[in-house]
């Protein structure tokens, strides 16, 4: 096999031995077309929108325990997302994210990793937290974690982990385990955009805390854009 791409090339005079007097060789080549991005080339994108039913009503917890900026907080709400189900051509996520806890807030709300990705959970706040999951993709509970102090959990199985923590039950957050990183955070405006995608048929999910899962087939063309709208219900 050829050790360079010149290797593939055609035996050619040297550009020395074309040069013209009084015609630089900028010139001579000036008109060779510039080459595409492979991407671009051979991969599509996936791009929509989301429309929420009208959330309930936001809703406020008390602390239970000393700690943080206030003595009532607004219950964290999280954003929808969209993702690629099962398994897709080039590979899984990053396999490790990061949930920091700082002024009772998760940040970011919500992560994406793949099976088997671990998730660390800084405590930026001068105060403990315990944060846990009850949910059945990946049941844990950290405990007290002390200001300064940070873990990390794995996550074997595909699927939605939505995550609390016991002092502070206002915050919420959620761990996406996907087998690809074909996914997006759908903005404020109900737009998403998913870039990179390889051609196929896929299922396209959605997912918020407070509405009920979709999910719509796509198709996914060589440097085309696919175009979703979706209604998720309360």
């Amino acid at each position: 096999m050829p050790s360079s791409p010149e290797a593939y090339l055609p035996d050619m005079p040297h550009p020395r031995d074309l040069a013209v007097p009084g015609i630089t060789l900028a010139l001579l080549f000036f008109a060779a077309p510039a080459a595409q991005p492979l991407a671009a080339q051979s991969t599509g994108v996936i791009q929509g929108r989301v429309e929420l039913e009208a959330p309930p009503p936001p809703r406020r917890s008390a602390n239970r325990y000393p700690g943080g900026q206030a003595d009532t907080h607004e219950i964290q709400r999280l954003p929808a997302v969209a993702y690629l189900v099962g398994s897709v051509p080039g590979g899984g996520g990053e396999p490790t994210a990061q949930m920091t806890q700082h002024d009772t807030t998760f940040i970011p709300s919500v992560v994406f990793v793949p099976p088997g990705g671990s998730v660390s959970f800084p405590n930026d706040d001068s105060f403990q937290h315990n944060v846990y999951s009850y949910s059945s993709a990946r049941t844990f509970d950290l405990g007290r974690q002390n200001p300064g102090s940070s873990a990390a959990i794995e996550f074997p199985e595909i699927g939605i982990v939505e995550v609390f923590c016991e002092v502070h039950d206002f915050m919420r957050g959620a761990i996406i385990v996907t087998e690809n990183p074909y996914s997006a955070l759908v903005g404020s405006d109900g737009s998403f955009r998913i870039t990179g995608v390889p051609p196929g048929e896929y299922t396209l999910a959605f997912w918020q805390a407070e509405h009920e899962a979709a999910a719509q087939a796509v198709t996914v063309t060589a440097g085309g854009t696919a175009t979703v709208q979706v209604q998720m219900q309360r």
